[in-house]
């Protein structure tokens, strides 16, 4: 049995597999028993699909890979955005990650692709294919059909090749936190790879078959800053996609100007210290109050929220209500903090005014969202407390 296979079939409810295998593999699944009970369901489903191979099997294998993929959180944050409206009541009746994303990909093939790529997008972020770059804020993305096919050649001669190519271009939003959330403009660039020659099964016959892979570019604008952000193999086409795409589809050239990355590391906070700061920014305290952690490799988290006004430490609480079991000492992955920054009370704010700050690794911080004066205490402080790096 296929893992992938497995984990879709024991994950996702059966009512859910069932328009699964009717809609794309019916003639597999005639001796199952949908009146019986979930277990032998579930039975007879890895029973069977153990014993497809071929084309099958790889269609089997390619569409649970598809759906495991977009369970984890950030897939789960982007397939919310790209939920219609009048389609909420629905949405929210379903049971689980595996069984809203197996709700789209039976839905709407061409939505669920945008929520594949903006996922591939923001995974590589960070990554060794991932660059960004300062461009002009608040353009429109030109979508006449003359400038996407003079985008569509400079990309062509950029990489030498010929043969078919597709730009998608559509809006998107980026969580940052559940408060700040980031409009973007994604664009999409596939073309087709050089070919290669592959050997395969012609009914009985061994023959060879010409192949051709498809290439993908992922490049995100978000016009309140200006940031372009792109993920493709080869440091020169990073660089030079931004430089193509600003000069084509936002008629405003750029020179190429990186942005300094920032990269939060934020795992120390795991265990209590002391979050210094200096009296002369009017701080009166600083308190961690909120830990999302997570056993390493998944996706279920537990969450200590504590109020501000608590007098005891986050850490203190943790351990008064699991005891032995406190998940901030059993192995567990820090991916989500909350830090708490009270300032004295002044002229604007008579009791005192708090700036919340979350972090996400490797690089969410809702500052963005911020004052001027807020982001640059947060700035100041999430580098003293030795939280963040600036990697050029």
């Amino acid at each position: 049995m296929n893992s992938e296979i497995s984990r879709l079939i024991k994950n996702t409810p059966v009512i859910s597999l069932k328009k699964y295998f009717e809609a794309v593999h019916n003639d597999l699944i005639d001796e199952v028993d949908w009146e019986g009970d979930e277990k032998s369901i579930r039975k007879s489903l890895i029973s069977i699909t153990d014993s497809v191979a071929g084309e099958k099997l790889a269609l089997l294998k390619s569409d649970s890979e598809r759906v495991n993929a977009l369970t984890d959180e950030l897939g789960q944050s982007i397939l919310k955005h790209s939920v219609n409206d009048d389609e909420l009541e629905e949405y929210y009746q379903l049971e689980n990650e595996h069984d809203r994303v197996l709700w789209l990909f039976l839905k709407d093939s061409q939505r669920f692709r945008q929520v594949e790529d903006c996922w591939y997008t923001d995974t590589g972020r960070n990554g060794r294919m991932w660059d960004a770059f300062i461009g002009p804020k608040e353009i429109e993305v030109s979508k006449n059909e003359t400038d996407i096919l003079a985008f569509k050649n400079k990309i062509m001669e950029l990489f030498r090749t010929v043969g078919k190519i597709q730009v998608d271009i559509y809006e998107r939003v980026r969580s940052e936190s559940d408060d700040n959330q980031i409009e973007l403009i994604q664009v999409m660039v596939y073309r087709e790879d050089l070919p290669s020659t592959q050997l395969a099964f012609e009914e009985e016959n061994l023959v060879s078959k010409i192949v051709r892979t498809v290439k993908e570019v992922a490049l995100t604008y978000e016009p309140e800053s200006g940031h372009i952000e792109v993920v493709v193999d080869g440091k020169e086409n990073r660089k030079a996609i931004p430089k193509i795409f600003s000069e084509i589809l936002l008629k405003s050239p750029i020179e190429g100007e990186k942005i300094p990355l920032k990269r939060y590391n934020i795992q120390s906070l795991l265990k209590q210290r002391t979050l210094s700061f200096d009296t002369v920014d009017g701080i009166e305290s600083v308190d961690v109050t909120m830990l999302k952690v997570a056993r390493p490799n998944s996706y279920n988290t537990v969450t200590l929220d504590v109020a501000t006004k608590e007098e005891h430490s986050i850490y203190k609480v943790s351990k008064e209500y699991f005891g032995d079991n406190d998940p901030l000492k059993s192995g567990f992955k820090l991916k989500q903090v909350r830090i708490s920054i009270k300032f004295m009370p002044d002229d604007e704010s008579k009791r005192g005014k708090i700036l919340h700050v979350k972090i996400r690794e490797p690089n969410g911080c809702d500052l963005k969202s911020k004052s001027q004066k807020e982001k640059l205490i947060g700035d100041k402080y999430l580098e003293k407390w030795g939280l963040v790096e600036t990697i050029q």
